[in-house]
């Protein structure tokens, strides 16, 4: 990989991973930066992103597939599933353990191809999967805080959302943008509704925010779905997936050091220990990717 094309991709790692925390500031708020604020509804907020996203870039729903369903399956579980979970996640744990379990897609992506693309696995790869499991469980279980458990249970969910949408992914034929299109048109909605029927005080939360909060959100759609999405698929069509995948872990570990520096996370052996243990096994799954499904769908991770 040349200097320049590494250049793009850590950008891209580097976008991804500071989302942890930004995101994270948005739906539980810092009194600090703005007084009074205490975060946006989860769905609300994620409702604001896919809407945006969807306004953004509307144009590029035309012409419109020739299959629709794989289309909605991937919209709901790379958009509204994924993302009402992620961001409920973050409203209740840190980001930098938000950041490690949801790197589960990965292996869930793999087991999901077992069972519905008839995928076969090599003992290399399986060995892989069982190390992520552990890891991620090792971050995950905390029985005296029952709440960071249930947030981080939530960022399980949005792994296991995430994959089910990869697999829909395997049968759209979209490129990159127009493919992003789609899931914010079958995002907003049913994150609208869910909003509206369990949260309160959205407009409130919202108008509290200020500016930086308006400024998180283009950064979340700009930067994280336009950018880091275009940038990541331009450089898999020039690099084997294989050299990409295991590289997009620089993102989780900067989500980790950001949330630490950021915002203070603490870090406990727990973290350490089954991080490094759940990213080498999500590595061994990753570059050890199978020749019958296509990169982005075995590597696509939430963000």
């Amino acid at each position: 990989m040349s200097p320049r094309h590494f250049a793009l991709l850590f950008a891209v790692c580097l976008v991804w991973g500071v989302n942890f925390v930004v995101a994270k500031w948005s739906v539980s708020g810092t009194p600090d930066l703005v007084p009074g604020f205490e975060g946006v509804p989860p769905l609300f907020f994620a409702f604001i992103r896919f809407a945006l996203l969807y306004a953004m870039l509307a144009p590029w729903l035309l012409p419109l597939p020739k299959k629709l369903g794989p289309v909605i399956g991937a919209g709901l579980g790379m958009g509204a599933i994924q993302f009402a979970l992620l961001f409920t996640g973050l409203h209740y744990a840190t980001p930098s353990s938000i950041a490690i379990v949801v790197q589960l897609s990965v292996p869930f992506t793999t087991i999901l191809s077992i069972m519905f693309l008839k995928e076969k696995v090599g003992w290399v790869r399986a060995s892989g999967m069982g190390m992520a499991f552990a890891g991620a469980s090792l971050v995950v279980f905390k029985p005296a805080e029952i709440s960071f458990t249930v947030g981080l249970l939530a960022g399980v969910g949005a792994a296991m959302a995430a994959a089910a949408g990869s697999i829909f992914v395997k049968r759209v034929e979209l490129t990159t943008i127009p493919l992003q299109a789609w899931i914010g048109l079958f995002s907003w909605p049913p994150l609208l509704i869910a909003s509206l029927i369990f949260e309160r005080g959205q407009i409130e939360a919202m108008l509290a925010g200020g500016w930086l909060l308006l400024a998180s959100i283009f950064f979340t759609v700009l930067l994280v779905n336009i950018f880091g999405h275009g940038a990541f698929y331009w450089l898999l069509r020039r690099y084997d997936a294989s050299l990409i995948a295991p590289m997009t872990l620089m993102g989780p570990l900067i989500g980790v050091i950001s949330g630490v520096v950021l915002l203070g996370d603490p870090v406990s052996w727990q973290l350490i220990a089954g991080g490094l243990v759940a990213i080498a096994g999500v590595a061994v799954v990753a570059a050890r990717r199978s020749s019958t499904l296509p990169p982005e769908t075995v590597i696509q991770k939430p963000r």
